[in-house]
């Protein structure tokens, strides 16, 4: 689906939502796309990264974007493409990322109310400051939710909260591999487009690698932090279990010494003392002092620490 809104007297923005086959035509035909940027734009497995086609003077920009989920552990990214022609600004978009025609539309109305604009990095520049902000909430959300699970795991260590931590990482992982590619993209771009712009969109540009990299560092914190309290209780686990089965070796070496001694005087064999009317009262106390002495043998050995 296409459509059109005026950003002044030279310039369009054309929304592309999952376009068709006819309009991925009038896209090629009408307004400077060439076809091998427009499969990158439609592309939702594509990287965060500049592309440009100095022939045709387009410049496709991937843009990762936060997409808003109920589930908190596992936060998604998803690209968004941007693309700058002679004229016109065209975006594209799908079911994920539809929210961000959204957020376009209210930049533009709010230039058109101070006056409109003449350039559309006008326009460009602070949307993808709000794309970059959005980050900032879901990872405070993801470190606060860390730090529940951390105070929950001072009172008792379990294997649900070790897989609330692997779902957190794996949720960051996301968030980080997005966030490095659009502070890659946005000095890829300062670097190429820096002296073409003036200096107020220079400002602004510097501010969007700002916000960027500071979601950037926030996020790589929170993955770290996560990362080695997960890595810290697995340790508490993999003690605990170590600690369990070092009783139970030990019980199994105590509670062994009435079998053997039993087993003794069970053979058919003649053993002092076996026809003796109270040799049973002689073979429990020769296990329980067999038992006192390999408890003692034990303890002096420090095995129960």
């Amino acid at each position: 689906m296409l459509t059109t809104d005026q950003i002044n007297e030279h310039s369009k923005w054309i929304s592309v939502f999952e376009p068709l086959p006819h309009e991925r035509l009038d896209l090629i035909e009408k307004y400077e796309v060439t076809q091998e940027l427009l499969d990158y734009a439609i592309d939702p497995y594509e990287k965060a990264r500049v592309e440009v086609d100095p022939d045709a003077g387009v410049t496709l920009l991937i843009f990762d974007v936060y997409v808003p989920t109920h589930a908190v552990t596992a936060p998604q990214t998803a690209p968004i493409g941007i693309m700058l022609t002679a004229n016109n600004i065209i975006t594209f978009t799908n079911a994920k990322t539809n929210f961000v025609n959204g957020i376009i539309a209210n930049q533009l109305r709010l230039l058109q109310k101070r006056g409109g604009t003449d350039d559309k990095l006008n326009l460009v520049f602070p949307v993808l400051y709000r794309l970059s902000t959005d980050y900032f909430g879901p990872l405070r959300r993801v470190d606060q939710q860390r730090q529940q699970i951390q105070q929950n795991l001072q009172k008792r260590t379990g294997r649900k909260a070790i897989t609330e931590f692997m779902e957190i990482e794996t949720g960051l992982v996301y968030m980080l591999t997005s966030l490095k590619g659009n502070v890659s993209l946005l000095e890829e771009f300062k670097r190429r487009f820096g002296s073409r712009i003036t200096s107020k969109q220079f400002n602004d540009l510097d501010d969007v690698i700002v916000e960027a990299q500071q979601g950037l560092e926030m996020a790589q914190m929170t993955s770290d932090v996560s990362a080695r309290v997960s890595n810290a209780y697995s340790k508490v686990l993999d003690s605990d279990l170590n600690q369990t089965m070092k009783y139970l070796t030990i019980y199994s070496i105590v509670l062994s010494i009435p079998t053997i001694v039993s087993g003794f005087y069970g053979e058919n064999v003649k053993l002092p003392l076996a026809n003796w009317s109270f040799s049973w009262v002689i073979t429990i106390l020769i296990t329980l002092a067999l038992m006192a002495a390999c408890v003692i043998f034990l303890i002096n050995r420090h095995w129960w620490k």
